[in-house]
This record gives C-alpha cells, sequence and structure tokens, in this order.
C-alpha cells in the first residue's frame, strides 16, 4: 500500500472537489478529488475551504478496488 508524502498531499490540497451525488439535501456530503495519482477524500462540512480540509489520501488504485467492491456488493454498507 502506498503513503501519500506532503508533495502528494499538498497537490490533493487544490485538487478540484466535487460533491457525492448521494449528497442530503442539507449539505453533509462527501466529496472527491483526484490529482498526480491520488484520490482524496473530504467532509464538505468541516470547513469551506477545501484546502483547509482534513484529507483523506489514498492511491487512484485502492480508490478502485474500494468502488469495485462497494458497486458489486462485497461490502454490508
Amino acid at each position: 500500500m502506498r503513503t501519500p508524502d506532503a508533495a502528494a498531499l499538498a497537490v490533493l490540497a487544490y485538487a478540484p472537489y466535487r460533491k457525492s451525488s448521494r449528497s442530503s439535501a442539507t449539505g453533509s456530503c462527501v466529496m472527491v478529488g483526484a490529482a498526480s495519482g491520488w484520490v482524496g477524500i473530504q467532509d464538505s462540512k468541516e470547513h469551506p475551504d477545501s484546502t483547509r480540509r482534513t484529507t483523506l489520501a489514498t492511491s487512484h488504485q485502492q480508490w478502485a478496488t474500494f468502488l469495485h467492491a462497494v458497486k458489486t456488493g462485497q461490502l454490508n454498507l
């Protein structure tokens, strides 16, 4: 498993983030952004400025594996 370094986190801080299509009407949602082989996951209600939110970073491959598991029902969600 790859671990993001400071440079990867800096790039993700300024990546364009999009809200989940399943976000609630109150604006509480997960936001996802991608840059330089990494995917960043943020909580939109933490701070209005994406550069100041906590970012959970994962590799594109790990994110793709997670999405596949969700979409194919491999997780009890």
